[in-house]
């Protein structure tokens, strides 16, 4: 069925969750844009090593997450839930 989509299991190793959290607080992300058009961030000097990857869905209701290293598994987050991650880091603006 079109738009529906299967649950995905996402092991993000805490060191890379750990990078992402680290690069979000000083901003220091890179974009990168895949061929689908979806511009996917990661920790600013990461590329050639094992790292997190998010990128927030047009219309702004969906964050999806990836490992670098198995691009085919997606995690869904709801823009609520990418808050309550954003909002605990040093930092941190409340969202708008």
């Amino acid at each position: 069925m079109e738009g529906v989509r299967e649950p995905a299991e996402v092991r993000i190793p805490r060191a890379a969750l750990d990078a992402m959290a680290a690069a979000l607080s000083v901003r220091t992300v890179a974009m990168r844009t895949w061929p689908d058009g979806i511009e996917w961030m990661y920790p600013m000097g990461t590329w050639d090593e094992p790292h997190r990857e998010v990128a927030l869905m047009p219309g702004g209701e969906e964050v999806w997450l990836r490992m670098s290293t198995d691009r085919s598994s997606v995690a869904v987050w709801t823009i609520q839930q990418w808050w309550d991650f954003a909002g605990h880091l040093p930092g941190a603006a409340p969202p708008a």
